[in-house]
């Protein structure tokens, strides 16, 4: 009986391991990029700086992902008035090309107005990740993520998570679900309370593909948990089998 509970407690351990199924959500991210990485564009022929500008998830090659600035945006009515942004190559940042560092007594000049990003690429992801700067931090910023599927294009959803306050500085944010590569997001809309300054690190996860599986700290404690239990049932069913020889 001892044998049996300590199987069935390595296997419970072993099963709380595998991650539960959360959902698309907006969240700060510390990990690594995800596997698709998005690049600014410099072919002649296609802006760098406009209202809409390119990039690629070909490093460079192709024009697949568009980005469109607004400093004002109605996701019901999708629509809104766009504003001028730019697009650096290699790993894309994608900037306010109006922008003003402030100073002194004008904190918050007129020409910092992109409110809203609108990250469009033609494949479709399951997940989203990016990174932030704007000109005021924490409680000051607050930052919303709206999608759209390819199932209903048109119709923007406010991701589960919104608003996230952002921190000093660059920081990093990750939307989608992890754990179901099936999910298929068509475009994404980033709205911040602070005007934005730029946006970078901007990567996908393509949908129908996995990431490698990298365990984390405390999955691969309960899975050495698990394995320890089954080692000790294991263990005593060996010296019992052996005291049995022995008396027979």
């Amino acid at each position: 009986m001892r044998r049996v509970l300590m199987t069935a407690l390595a296997s419970a351990a072993i099963g709380i391991a595998a991650p539960a199924l959360a959902g698309p959500t907006l969240q700060q991210q510390t990990g690594p990029d995800l596997s698709t990485k998005i690049y600014g564009t410099n072919d002649s022929g296609f802006a760098t700086t406009g209202t809409t500008v390119y990039g690629s998830t070909d490093s460079n090659t192709g024009h697949d992902v568009l980005f469109t600035g607004y400093s004002t945006f109605n996701p019901t009515l999708n629509s809104g008035t766009t504003t001028s942004i730019d697009i650096t190559p290699g790993f894309a940042q994608v900037e306010d090309s109006n922008w003003v560092n402030p100073t002194g007594n004008n904190p918050n000049p007129s020409q910092d107005d992109l409110y809203y990003l609108l990250m469009d690429p033609a494949p479709a992801f399951y997940n989203y990740e990016f990174s932030l700067q704007t000109l005021a931090s924490g409680a000051n910023a607050l930052i919303y993520l709206f999608y759209a599927t390819t199932t209903d294009p048109t119709n923007w959803i406010l991701a589960t998570g919104s608003p996230l306050q952002n921190g000093s500085g660059d920081t990093q944010y990750i939307f989608g679900d992890a754990s179901n590569p099936n999910l298929s997001i068509d475009k994404i809309l980033i709205m911040s309370s602070s005007p934005i300054e730029h946006a970078k690190q901007n990567s996908i996860q393509l949908t129908g593909t996995r990431p490698p599986a990298v365990p984390e700290p405390a999955t691969w404690g309960l899975m050495l948990l698990g394995f320890a239990g089954v080692g000790v049932a294991m263990r005593r069913s060996r010296k019992s089998k052996l005291a049995l020889m022995q008396v027979a």
